[in-house]
């Protein structure tokens, strides 16, 4: 059957090429055009200044979130390209959005979603089409396999890597973002990537979040149900194979253990789920052929959205809930409760430097089940092997903190925070005179700088070629590790001072900002610098009961 048009530049160039975001911006206004079931808008300017569009499918004119929610419509968004060198996610929520909008199947599942459409988040780094960007390299176990016309950067045209810039949004792509996940509060969101990395036999590979797993294993555990359901759906129907997202702890060994990526919530997957919203992450498999990564991402896409329709009511609960047990915590005092607020463990490497290694762990019985290919060829990096090998290894998907601290009712702050904590959505007040407070603080003990890998590099000229990974891009970023005490003390706050709550519903995500010790707060990423001392408190301090305060509304 004939494809209806729009058509997307892989279609129309039968899969040769990737869509310039022109292209992309082309094809969502023709397809507006034709449907009463879309509505185009933009959620911004990229750092060249290109819009970054949004397409909201949805039926009853829907088209807001304020609507969305009156019609209790479950709010589902997806992103594609934030690393722009991985294309198929852009090319297929094209076309998703093309068949949910032009046939009956689309009406049925927008009569219960609206569905928020983000296909190129990284417009500046995939207008950067070079053909040596992720070039197949399977001695170093990187690339993939590309259009013949290339594809985009894996950074944006700030040199920022976009799926580390969570907690510290330096890009202007990653704060619109932000605002407008803040607006629509998506039930479920989807991340659409490329996975290399260790060979395997499958088509795509999916994950969830893994940061604070106790505290939020009701929505997890919702989670994994439902992409374990979808998955035996998609290799019954689709005929794709998928598995959880991972690699071989030791190189080229299935039975060393199936690893998951860290749990910092600079990755957007765990940012979201330290909110506690359903959080799904899509790798398709690099080794396979461009077209057929834009079908087994295509089948994938379709049937979460088919899923969250279906299991509409179940979700709105599962998010209702979660947002209440999040606002509790900050509402009472519970030392059982506590928030893991760094996952990492220290060591010098040869040089001396500090650096951080992030070890995920086994659970007691939690097997890994991994299709992958005889042993010599995965020694070898051939791809595929001769024949498909089942091994079973231990599932090191759990994470520890190596530090975590209880949930205190507030923060009190500098107000050279807020336009940062505003960035989060998280609400503060401020106060309304100075003020003598009962807190608990932290000295400042020790101080110390480490390198950020995978974080910024450098740009590339427009049709030149990226650096790879494995060519060690050089440093760009640093992070400040601080080592405190804590102490209960008595202390004047000046009028101004920002009073954070975290009976919010993005509560747990301030306590993980505010924190000295957090892998990914604001202190890690260099915005309290200037006003740390060694010996001196630290400027951010705990309230840990409610507290009558004076305090105007700063928002």
């Amino acid at each position: 059957m004939k494809t209806p048009s729009p058509l997307t530049r892989a279609e129309s160039s039968d899969y040769r090429e990737t869509s310039r975001h022109a292209d992309v911006l082309a094809f969502l206004k023709e397809l507006a055009g034709k449907t009463e079931l879309m509505s185009l808008t933009s959620m911004g300017q990229s750092g060249e200044g290109q819009d970054m569009a949004v397409a909201i499918l949805s039926d009853r004119g829907a088209f807001t979130p304020e609507e969305a929610r009156a019609q209790k419509k479950v709010i589902v968004m997806i992103q594609a390209n934030i690393h722009a060198g991985e294309v198929e996610g852009k090319e297929s929520l094209l076309a998703l959005a093309r068949e949910l909008c032009l046939t009956r199947r689309g009406r049925k599942i927008l009569d219960r979603a609206c569905l928020v459409f983000i296909p190129d988040l990284n417009p500046d780094g995939n207008d950067r089409i070079s053909p040596s960007n992720r070039r197949l390299d399977l001695a170093n176990l990187e690339g993939q396999v590309n259009p013949e016309g290339g594809v985009g950067t894996r950074n944006s045209g700030q040199g920022w890597n976009l799926n580390r810039d969570y907690m510290k949004q330096e890009s202007p792509e990653i704060k619109n973002l932000a605002a407008l996940f803040q607006a629509w509060w998506p039930h479920v969101f989807v991340d659409c990537h490329t996975s290399d990395g260790s060979i395997t036999a499958f088509d795509l590979t999916y994950d969830t979040s893994h940061s604070n797993q106790p505290l939020f294993r009701k929505t997890l555990g919702a989670t994994r149900t439902m992409l374990d359901s979808i998955a035996r759906k998609i290799e019954r129907e689709h005929g794709h194979r998928s598995y959880w997202y991972g690699n071989y702890a030791e190189n080229d060994d299935p039975d060393s253990g199936w690893q998951t990526y860290p749990a910092l919530p600079r990755f957007g997957s765990h940012y979201r789920g330290l909110q506690g919203r359903m959080d799904v992450l899509l790798e398709t498999y690099s080794y396979l052929g461009f077209q057929k990564r834009c079908e087994v991402i295509h089948a994938w896409l379709l049937e979460l959205v088919r899923y969250s329709a279906k299991h509409r009511k179940e979700i709105l609960r599962i998010a209702r809930r979660e947002e209440a047990r999040t606002v509790r915590r900050g509402e009472r005092l519970d030392p059982h409760k506590t928030v893991g607020i760094h996952y990492g463990v220290a060591r010098r490497d040869e040089t001396g430097a500090l650096v951080f290694d992030y070890p995920a762990h086994a659970a007691p019985g939690d097997e890994a089940r991994i299709a992958a290919f005889e042993r010599e060829a995965l020694r070898e990096h051939r791809y595929p092997g001769k024949d498909i090998v089942h091994y079973r290894a231990p599932h090191r998907r759990w994470f520890a903190p190596t530090h975590a601290v209880v949930t205190p009712t507030a923060y009190l702050a500098p107000p050279s925070l807020a336009d940062g904590l505003r960035g989060h959505g998280i609400t503060f007040e401020t106060l309304e005179a100075d003020t003598e407070l009962d807190v608990e603080s932290y000295i400042v003990l020790a101080r110390e700088k480490t390198f950020s890998p995978d974080v910024a590099a450098l740009v590339p000229p427009l049709g030149a070629c990226e650096i790879p990974l494995s060519q060690n891009p050089p440093p760009k970023r640093f992070e400040t590790v601080l080592d405190v005490r804590a102490e209960r003390r008595r202390v004047r706050f000046p009028a101004g001072t920002l009073r954070v709550s975290t009976a919010q519903r993005a509560g747990t995500l301030a306590v993980y900002l505010l924190e000295p010790c957090s892998d990914d707060g604001f202190a890690r990423w260099e915005a309290l610098d200037a006003q740390i001392q060694i010996g001196e408190p630290y400027p951010v301090h705990r309230i840990p009961l409610a507290a009558s305060v004076p305090r105007r509304k700063a928002e």
